[in-house]
């Protein structure tokens, strides 16, 4: 198992999600392992000072992981739909699903630069 631990000023708080080795990996080739720089850093945990390699979550840099972790859900929903529509009847899908594939059509028509206009009717 691996392990993205998140720390507190002075290690007041901490969180640690354990992964497996194949979606650990999938992040280090991702978009993921781009954002930010790890620097050795001095923070104090149970008490003790210790040196770790860290990213300062900085506002770009908390917002650059966000975005990168907004872009990546979408796309493994966008995938999952796909799969569903490919496994389930249309109406076992229900609601949900038409409403999530509608709006991931929007999402990328609102990213897409080439458009430049949007009309509702």
């Amino acid at each position: 198992m691996f392990n993205i631990n998140f720390y507190g000023e002075n290690g007041q708080s901490s969180q640690s999600i354990r992964m497996g080795e194949d979606f650990y990996q999938w992040l280090a080739y991702s978009d993921f392992a781009q954002v930010g720089r790890s620097k050795m850093t001095t923070i104090c945990l149970d008490g003790e000072k210790v040196e770790l390699p860290l990213i300062h979550l900085s506002s770009t840099t908390r917002s650059m992981f966000a975005a990168c972790f907004n872009e990546m859900i979408l796309k493994e929903t966008a995938a999952m739909l796909v799969d569903l529509e490919k496994t389930l009847s249309k109406e076992i899908l229900g609601e949900r699903t038409y409403r999530l594939k509608k709006l991931l059509e929007l999402l990328d028509c609102c990213k897409n630069s080439s458009f430049a206009y949007l009309q509702r009717e």
